[in-house]
């Protein structure tokens, strides 16, 4: 489930798997929500974003979630086995990372595969929600940096699920499936499928005048 989107190599062995100012890569994560911008609430927001070829076609899978008061404001992230193998132990490096930004630079973060090349993401699919709470995505994903990594169970896939419980109240139970022993590609298709209020897939196009 987890591949380093810089370094695909890693993991294609893998059977299924990743107030605030700065943005630091594999130390303390950083503060990442927005400071003092004045824009009406816009409502939660999460979403998955697929690489279908990770994990050698199990897939592996990056999350973000929307500031629910300023709808231009995101963190994302995800959990790549920095080990390349099934176990971490917790308090090792796990390849987890924390962003924050726009959408656009997301997108710079995130890459787009506009050619089914292993490395970037092919698609996203998103739920809405009640509202958010950042701060608490934000101590989740400290936890999950912090506890290891294990193939089936603690992986990409429910590490992110895990973010958007404590994001929002609202996506529990079938609206948000268990993940465990699941390999990425199948719960971003089937289980999502069947869970109440997601969006159907998007495809992850480059951005405009990108190739």
């Amino acid at each position: 489930m987890i591949r380093s989107l810089t370094r695909a190599s890693r993991h294609r062995a893998a059977f299924a798997v990743p107030l605030l100012t700065a943005v630091l890569f594999g130390a303390a994560s950083p503060a990442v929500l927005p400071a003092g911008q004045a824009r009406a609430a816009a409502g939660g927001r999460v979403c998955f974003f697929q690489d279908a070829e990770g994990a050698s076609g199990a897939g592996h899978i990056a999350w973000a979630v929307r500031d629910p008061k300023n709808s231009g404001h995101w963190i994302w992230g995800a959990t790549e086995n920095a080990e390349g193998d099934s176990y971490t132990e917790p308090g090792k490096p796990n390849g987890s990372w924390i962003a924050g930004g726009t959408w656009a630079k997301l997108r710079t973060s995130l890459k787009p595969d506009s050619g089914h090349r292993k490395g970037l993401y092919d698609h996203y699919r998103c739920a809405n929600t009640p509202g958010g709470d950042l701060r608490a995505a934000q101590r989740t994903y400290e936890n999950m940096k912090a506890n290891g990594y294990q193939l089936t169970h603690n992986n990409c896939l429910t590490k992110a699920i895990a973010i958007f419980r404590k994001y929002s109240p609202s996506l529990g139970g079938s609206r948000l499936p268990d993940g465990e022993a699941t390999p990425p590609n199948r719960y971003f298709g089937a289980v999502l499928n069947k869970a109440p209020g997601w969006e159907k897939a998007h495809i992850y196009t480059p951005a405009k005048g990108r190739k």
